[in-house]
């Protein structure tokens, strides 16, 4: 809403408002017309862009032409969404609606723009893209009025937390090291690779902490938000869960529906609780004074999107096709995985902050100690049987269907260790130093296995247990500032039931 709380009201703004309405709904129009004739029309389209750019294998490059073909009518019905709800939310006024509808002006006049300049489509399609520029042209001018500008002004500063820059920085920088830095993934002579890693996972993880915080979602929300970055990252960036040769993955188990059923059962929980969860309850312990109020102003936010953004795209250009050239994501795996995305984050910001605050529980909790080695076996194991280590080609040294035996016991364990942990921190008497534990017994955990099964080199070895050393003084020294640090989520007291 405007600052008063209320919808600007006037004759001029709401005209102004209503002709930036018809020309953002006309422009989705025509976007579905597009799409529709690029699917009905796909052969002559393919044969054109084809003749255009045949590449040096004709079939494969029809194949990725015609699977950018398939794939648009999905952003397309996406946007369409989008669109609703930002129509809706700009008739009540709210300026963060307003200021959607300025960057997607922006951003679809710069695609459109694009896509005629390069030439990527026949004539005849490029006189529906002409039509289509002329409205975004329109558009930008409309939403740029001083009439509209006007009728959505600016909101006072949100107050910034004292130390919330420092936070931020310090989860860019937790976040790679935590995932691949302390498992040995990275070796020591190739520190540099972390640089390559920190638009990924700093900005994103940093993305994911700000967008459940902003939208009061708590401990549920970041886990479902965890299984995104994974989907997006090895999914999407990486196209490691479906490759044939990326990793070996394909060979560590049977392969169900074209997905690498080991792999996929490791790394998606491996980055929810590695790559996002440990990263962000890590900084909210060592700045507990802001507890879950968010580190970034608007700005902030946005720069952070767009550098996360970037982060898979270079990922996606970095690596896979060094590492596996040739391979392209079937469409079908990525219309899944970007409904999987979707779906996720709906529910992780949408439904579950809308529930009831937490409520704590008078459930027995253990003592820190004990909640570190549960954490500890749980990693250990969980990595252990899942990942082929010491020259084993499949999980826990095992073959044929006999794989299905360690990648069963690694679910148990996951879910037995997640229930538990679950139980305890909704517990009354969870504190810092309980949480802290956790952390410290999953990390000291990974790190062990990355000095077994990571290292083959004696500078490999002492360099990944100098940093693990370093990383359990460094968790000791928080463990002294502790006291009984609570959670950040707002929680209320309650009996347990029996």
């Amino acid at each position: 809403m405007t600052p008063s709380g209320n919808p600007p009201t006037g004759r001029p703004h709401a005209r102004a408002v209503r002709l930036v309405l018809i020309l953002l709904f006309a422009n989705l129009a025509l976007s579905i017309v597009f799409a529709g004739l690029t699917l009905l029309f796909r052969h002559g389209i393919l044969d054109y862009q084809l003749a255009r750019h045949p590449g040096p294998d004709p079939a494969k490059t029809r194949d990725k032409l015609a699977l950018t073909l398939w794939t648009r009518p999905i952003p397309i019905l996406l946007v369409a969404v989008v669109y609703l709800w930002v129509g809706r939310r700009l008739r009540q006024g709210v300026r963060a609606a307003y200021l959607r509808v300025r960057v997607v002006s922006l951003v679809g006049l710069v695609a459109v723009a694009y896509l005629i300049l390069t030439g990527a489509y026949p004539p005849w399609l490029r006189v529906i893209q002409g039509a289509q520029l002329l409205l975004l042209v329109a558009l930008v001018v409309a939403v740029n009025r001083r009439r509209m500008r006007t009728g959505f002004p600016r909101g006072p500063k949100r107050p910034r937390p004292r130390g919330a820059r420092r936070a931020a920085f310090t989860l860019v920088l937790i976040a790679p090291v935590a995932a691949e830095l302390t498992l040995g993934t990275v070796k020591v002579k190739m520190l540099w690779l972390v640089l390559l890693y920190l638009p990924i996972y700093g900005a994103g993880v940093l993305l994911i902490r700000e967008l459940v915080r902003r939208t009061g979602g708590g401990r549920g929300s970041i886990l479902l938000m965890g299984l995104v970055y994974g989907l997006i990252e090895e999914g999407l960036a990486l196209q490691s869960l479906t490759s044939h040769h990326l990793y070996g993955a394909a060979g560590w188990a049977p392969r169900l529906l074209g997905i690498n059923t080991a792999y996929t059962e490791l790394n998606l929980p491996y980055h929810v609780v590695f790559s996002v969860l440990i990263p962000i309850a890590l900084v909210e312990l060592v700045f507990p004074s802001i507890g879950s109020a968010p580190y970034l102003r608007r700005g902030g936010l946005v720069i952070t999107g767009i550098v996360a953004v970037l982060g898979v795209a270079l990922l996606r250009v970095s690596v896979p096709p060094s590492e596996d050239p040739g391979y392209v994501l079937p469409g079908a795996a990525l219309i899944v995985i970007v409904v999987l995305v979707v779906v996720l984050s709906v529910v992780a910001l949408r439904v579950l902050p809308r529930r009831a605050a937490r409520v704590r529980a008078a459930v027995a909790v253990p003592r820190p100690a004990v909640a570190g080695v549960v954490s500890a076996v749980a990693a250990l194991g969980f990595i252990g049987l899942l990942y082929p280590f010491a020259g084993a080609r499949h999980p826990a040294f095992t073959h044929g269907a006999w794989v299905l035996v360690p990648m069963l016991a690694a679910a148990a364990l996951a879910v037995g260790a997640g229930l538990a942990l679950w139980r305890w921190t909704a517990a009354v008497d969870w504190t810092g130093r309980h949480r802290l534990a956790a952390i410290s017994g999953a990390l000291i955990a990974h790190t062990v296995f990355g000095v077994v099964a990571n290292t083959h080199t004696a500078p490999d070895t002492a360099g990944l247990t100098v940093i693990g050393v370093v990383m359990i003084g460094l968790l000791g020294l928080l463990g002294r500032r502790l006291g009984g640090v609570p959670p950040a989520e707002p929680v209320r007291t309650r009996a347990a039931r029996s």
